[in-house]
């Protein structure tokens, strides 16, 4: 993993949103191959492949680096993902990314809530 201190401070700080992994879980899940790290230029992305009954799914679970290097990185996962065998894209994150990545055609499909116990 070819990781720069200014990709590993911005997982870090994608990670502290939610609060259900540290750095250490996720660099260990894509050790495992339960994970994928994409780097290039700028850019940072974790992502996921989960496989439902009636559905292959590529889903972006963290990104960090300038937004141009991100969409550009996003859009080739989107061709690997096909390749792959994906019928569907989803992304976790910030509500910032809806008006963000809605040109790229990304649609708000569901709201995820949380609340602290």
């Amino acid at each position: 993993m070819d990781l720069s201190e200014e990709h590993l401070n911005g997982l870090e700080r994608a990670l502290a949103v939610s609060g259900s992994h540290s750095l250490s879980h996720v660099l260990a899940a894509v050790r495992r191959n339960e994970a994928q790290l994409w780097v290039e230029n700028d850019a940072c992305i974790v992502t996921e492949v989960n496989v439902a009954p009636n559905h292959k799914e590529l889903h972006f679970w963290l990104g960090t680096g300038s937004l141009d290097d991100v969409r550009a990185l996003i859009d080739k996962l989107l061709v690997w993902g096909k390749e792959i065998g994906c019928d569907v894209a989803t992304l976790t994150g910030r509500r910032g990314w809806t008006k963000v990545l809605a040109a790229d055609g990304w649609e708000l499909t569901t709201v995820s809530m949380a609340r602290r116990l």
